[in-house]
């Protein structure tokens, strides 16, 4: 004889297992689906910051190449400081040095301005360089420092008399299409007699 109150139980017993399984099948589900999105997202932002990466490093590499620039016109300008000969290359369109700018610029390489407030981009810019490398529009700036006496050299002698010169050079490159930006500010010490520039600090 079938006793109702134990069929009751047992039909009880098997529909609470199945509702355990169920629960234990969508927990599983929740923990499979939370880590495919967290390698998603993982993968997403490795692969956004890999692009950021990229996008600075370009920026920089922009940057550096103004500066670059900017001592090679630094020494062609003392060597000609009216820029109507070797330094004529420096001039707009075939040079980065913008036209209405050549007088400023050449008074500011040779030190008749000194620790000019001009700045290359922002509020009262007068870049004394423009140039595009890759998608970067890249303005520069230089300013003549100081300039003193070398210690080995003959100050009696104006032929032997050899003097450094001190420029700061400030160079920004900006993307418009992606709003990226970077700057360059390098010190360097270029001699009166040809030898060069020599870099003093960069940050």
């Amino acid at each position: 004889m079938l006793n109702w109150h134990e069929v009751l139980r047992e039909d009880w017993l098997c529909s609470n297992e199945r509702g355990t399984s169920f629960m234990t099948v969508m927990l599983l589900l929740l923990i499979t689906g939370s880590l495919g999105v967290a390698a998603l997202t993982m993968s997403g932002l490795e692969n956004s910051m890999a692009g950021s990466l990229r996008v600075v490093e370009e920026g920089a590499g922009a940057a550096e190449s103004c500066v670059g620039t900017a001592v090679r016109a630094i020494r062609l300008t003392m060597d000609d400081p009216e820029m109507d000969d070797d330094a004529l290359v420096l001039i707009a369109p075939l040079g980065p040095v913008p036209a209405l700018n050549k007088l400023v610029f050449s008074q500011e390489i040779n030190g008749t301005i000194r620790n000019s407030t001009d700045v290359p981009v922002g509020a009262g810019n007068a870049p004394n360089l423009t140039m595009n490398v890759n998608n970067y529009i890249v303005n520069g700036d230089i300013d003549f420092l100081y300039g003193k006496q070398r210690a080995d050299s003959n100050i009696a002698d104006p032929e032997e008399s050899v003097r450094d010169f001190f420029y700061r050079v400030d160079c920004v490159a900006a993307n418009a299409s992606t709003g990226a930006m970077s700057r360059v500010i390098a010190t360097f010490a270029c001699y009166s007699k040809g030898v060069g520039c020599q870099k003093r600090g960069n940050t």
